[in-house]
């Protein structure tokens, strides 16, 4: 059974041939870079698969056939699965044949190793040695105290043909002599013609054509990535605005004032910031795929730097490259899902024909939990899938989740407390991002949640944190209408009914101006007197107005109240205190009798009289 590799030529059937020499192409355009590394097998076709695939024979699972192959020839020998190991010869970084040997003893260099090594250097110092194509040798003899193939380059031994490295290929020691000695006769023509000056600067052209081509590719995607830059910072100025015109009405309590479509606008910046945001990502991502691949094609075009092209691109086809490819997969992922979700809910508000704010104040709520949630998953998924990439065995960590799951619902009861509780929040609609709230006395504006945690930010400018588990009671401020409940106090002094008509006067008069209609919903309550109190009378008053618009209105309604008072000459009651006394006080004066002292008093009390009389007419007619 015949046996091919990617860096090993398939065994000929019938007369052996020596294999042409490969053709290499010339030039690579820069615009398939990326596409031709991973597409295409580690270093291209070993050296006589030419020949191979003229007699019908071809490899399309490379190292899997050899894996095949090597476990075979473990087998038909009865060797432990270990005790074989098999390695490729190279040169100029390209895979020549496979040797085998035997397992060496743990700890020190593998024989397999010591023998590619030094073949290696054997075909490393013909080739830099330089000599003459036409007077190279290449000669396969038989080995008369081994019986076993040998063969000599210009009369230097190279290497012996083993009967594990025959039975590897599935073919006769001799016939396998013959196919390596030929590879080995081509090799070296291609070495040696690779290495003339003309030759050299004949790939130095090219790779210089190529980084240029690279670098002017790189410099149309850096000016387009600048471009989306300019057009994101212009994104990120206009959300800033809205933004902070939204939180100047939420500061000052006009809520009405924030239109729902201002709101979509603010969404809607935000989307096409992250559009944009994924665009340049991705430039960036191909400057650099540009960059590695040009790079990569031109150290592949001299023979002295195309083994270090190998060690890289053998490098990052290890589990170094499946974890970065997972880590990439799962970042994209979780972009993709916040698009989604954030058009997903962009779709629902569209279908709304009125979209109110509340609506988008709760949708917002909903996609920041969502896109969340989906985040978390993804990573986790990620993880694991990184993981199973290195070689990790996630078959035991998956079956053992749900007693993960147990012991972290014990030690985390609080934690799931606060997801439950916050789901059940979300759900019943008690309160979303942008409301104004009261928890057990600490109350201010619902700046962020999710499904762990609230955050007020109150007027003190604080940010207060509560675990949703703690909420037990939340008084909503904002949540469909509000009202102002006034209790105003007044003199007994004071005209009771002038003083209620003036109050619900003044409440209707800012119900009708058209600046103030749209914050107050319905027509005044005047209640009437509300209390009889120590320091006057209480009259009660309600006003229903838009959410967040009770503080707006009642400072406005109470100046407007008192300049009403002023004018009508209606007295807010100020404390005062009366005093008794159980016995007359004498007061005297220094240098006058007690007669003198009362006669000056007396006069003293009529003047204050008079003057209280021209001043308050009221007081003059109770008097009278």
């Amino acid at each position: 059974m015949l046996r091919s590799c990617e860096w090993c030529p398939a065994p000929l059937t019938g007369t052996v041939g020596r294999p042409k020499p490969r053709k290499t192409g010339s030039l690579l355009w820069p615009l398939l870079f990326g596409a031709s590394f991973a597409l295409s097998p580690i270093g291209g076709p070993a050296w006589g698969q030419e020949a191979a695939e003229n007699n019908g024979t071809t490899s399309n699972l490379p190292l899997l056939n050899r894996l095949d192959a090597l476990e075979e020839l473990r087998q038909a020998l009865s060797l432990p699965t270990s005790s074989v190991q098999a390695e490729a010869v190279t040169l100029d970084g390209r895979h020549l044949f496979v040797v085998t040997a035997p397992q060496g003893d743990p700890g020190s260099l593998p024989p397999v190793s010591q023998r590619v090594r030094s073949i290696e250097q054997t075909l490393h110092q013909l080739a830099s040695a330089g000599f003459d194509p036409e007077a190279l040798q290449v000669e396969v003899t038989l080995d008369g105290q081994t019986n076993q193939p040998v063969i000599r380059v210009n009369g230097r031994h190279l290497l012996t043909i083993t009967s594990l490295d025959a039975q590897f290929q599935g073919a006769q020691p001799m016939d396998w002599a013959e196919q390596v000695a030929g590879i080995v006769e081509e090799a070296l023509r291609t070495s040696q013609r690779e290495r003339q000056p003309q030759f050299l600067r004949r790939q130095a052209v090219i790779a210089l054509g190529i980084l240029a081509v690279v670098g002017s590719l790189s410099q149309l995607c850096q000016r387009k990535r600048r471009r989306l830059q300019q057009k994101r910072a212009a994104l990120q100025t206009e959300y800033q605005a809205i933004q902070a015109e939204v939180q100047e009405h939420l500061a000052g309590e006009e809520q009405s004032g924030v239109d729902p479509v201002l709101v979509e606008q603010q969404a809607g910046r935000k989307r096409q910031e992250s559009y944009l945001e994924l665009q340049i990502r991705l430039l960036r991502l191909v400057q650099i795929g540009l960059w590695v691949g040009g790079v990569g094609v031109s150290l592949g075009l001299f023979p002295q730097t195309r083994p270090l092209q190998r060690f890289f691109l053998v490098s990052l086809r290890g589990p170094l490259l499946r974890l970065v490819g997972v880590g990439l997969a799962t970042y994209g992922s979780v972009w993709l899902s916040g698009l989604v979700l954030d058009n997903l809910f962009a779709a629902l508000r569209q279908e709304q024909n009125a979209p109110t704010y509340r609506l988008s104040k709760r949708l917002s709520t909903f996609a920041s939990v969502s896109k969340g949630a989906a985040a978390t998953t993804l990573v986790l998924l990620g993880s694991l899938a990184g993981l199973a990439s290195v070689g990790v065995d996630i078959g035991p960590l998956v079956a053992s989740l749900g007693f993960i799951g147990l012991g972290i619902s014990l030690a985390a009861q609080d934690l799931i407390k606060d997801v439950i509780n916050g789901l059940l929040i979300l759900i019943e609609d008690q309160f979303a991002e942008g409301d104004v709230i009261v928890v057990d006395g600490r109350g201010g504006l619902v700046e962020h949640m999710d499904l762990r945690l609230t955050q007020l930010r109150n007027t003190e400018g604080s940010l207060i944190s509560i675990p949703n588990s703690a909420i037990r009671v939340v008084e909503n401020l904002s949540n469909g209408w509000s009202r102002v409940d006034l209790g105003i106090v007044i003199a007994y002094e004071n005209d009771l009914e002038q003083a209620i008509r003036i109050t619900e006067q003044v409440a209707l008069q800012m119900y009708r101006e058209p600046a103030w209609r749209e914050q107050i919903l319905e027509p005044p309550e005047m209640h009437g007197v509300d209390d009889l109190g120590e320091r006057g009378i209480t009259l009660r008053i309600w006003i229903k107005v838009q959410p967040l618009q009770q503080w707006r209105v009642a400072r406005e309604y109470r100046r407007r109240l008192k300049h009403a008072f002023d004018q009508a000459g209606i007295q807010i009651p100020f404390p005062q205190q009366t005093l008794w006394f159980h016995s007359p006080l004498e007061m005297r004066i220094q240098g006058l009798s007690p007669e003198e002292t009362h006669r000056l008093l007396h006069l003293m009390e009529s003047r204050l009289e008079a003057r209280l009389r021209e001043r308050d007419p009221v007081a003059n007619d109770l008097t009278n």
